[in-house]
C-alpha cells in the first residue's frame, strides 16, 4: 500500500517514517512539506493514503482536502494533527480518520490495519458483509448520547438531557464520529447499528 506524508515538521516526518517502517505492507513514496507539491505528486501517481498536517503555511490540510477533492481525487486522506477542534470539518472532506497527536504505533496501526481490510473486502467482492473494526471502544457516554442522537434529540436537547454543556456534547460526537470514521450524525447511526451498539 503507497503512503505519502504531507506536513511542515521535519520531525514529524522522522517520526511517522520511523513507525510507518514498523507496518507490513506500507511503502512511504513521497515526503512533502508543503501542499504544493504533494498536489501535483497526486495527479501523476497513485497513492493509497495521504498522512497530511492540517496547520501548514501557505494552504492548510483541510484546504488542500478540499482541492483534492474538487478535482475528484478519492484518495483516503489521514489527518494527522494537534488541533481537537477541526475533526467535524475533516470529516466533511471525506477524511478517513482524524488522528490527534501525539501519534501512538497502535492507533496508526489499527488505522492502517481498517485499510487494508476493505481493500481485500473489496478485492473478494463480499461487500459489507466483514464490518471493519472500529478504531477504538466507545465510552458508556457516548455510546448514550449516539442513542439520543439516534432518535433524533439536538446538540441542545442531549446537553439538557444529560446536564452537559452544548461545547461538550459537540466533543463527544467528534470523538464518536471519528471512532465510527463517518461524517453525519446519519452514517453514525447506521454504523452504529451494523456494530450492535444502539438498536
Amino acid at each position: 500500500m503507497k503512503v505519502i506524508i504531507i506536513d511542515d515538521e521535519k520531525a514529524m516526518h522522522l517520526i511517522m517514517k520511523k513507525m510507518l517502517a514498523k507496518v507490513n505492507q506500507v511503502e512511504i513514496v513521497g515526503s512533502f512539506f508543503d501542499t504544493t507539491e504533494a498536489f501535483s505528486f497526486l495527479r501523476n501517481n497513485e497513492v493509497d493514503i495521504a498522512f497530511v498536517d492540517i496547520s501548514m503555511p501557505w494552504e492548510s490540510g483541510l484546504d488542500f482536502a478540499k482541492r483534492l477533492r474538487e478535482a475528484g481525487n478519492q484518495i483516503r486522506l489521514v489527518f494527522v494533527t494537534s488541533h481537537k477542534e477541526y475533526a467535524l470539518s475533516a470529516f466533511d472532506v471525506y477524511a478517513y480518520d482524524y488522528i490527534v497527536k501525539p501519534l501512538s504505533q497502535t492507533r496508526l496501526q489499527q488505522t492502517i490495519e481498517r485499510i487494508l481490510l476493505e481493500n481485500s473486502v473489496e478485492q473478494d467482492g463480499s461487500g459489507t458483509e466483514a464490518l471493519p473494526p472500529l478504531t477504538e471502544s466507545l465510552t458508556k457516554r457516548e455510546v448514550e448520547i449516539l442513542r439520543l442522537l439516534s432518535d433524533g434529540m439536538s446538540n441542545k436537547e442531549i446537553a439538557s438531557t444529560y446536564a452537559l454543556t452544548e461545547g461538550t456534547v459537540k466533543n463527544h460526537l467528534v470523538n464518536i464520529f471519528g471512532k465510527l470514521q463517518v461524517k453525519n450524525r446519519v452514517q453514525a447511526t447506521v454504523v452504529a447499528k451494523l456494530h450492535n451498539l444502539i438498536n
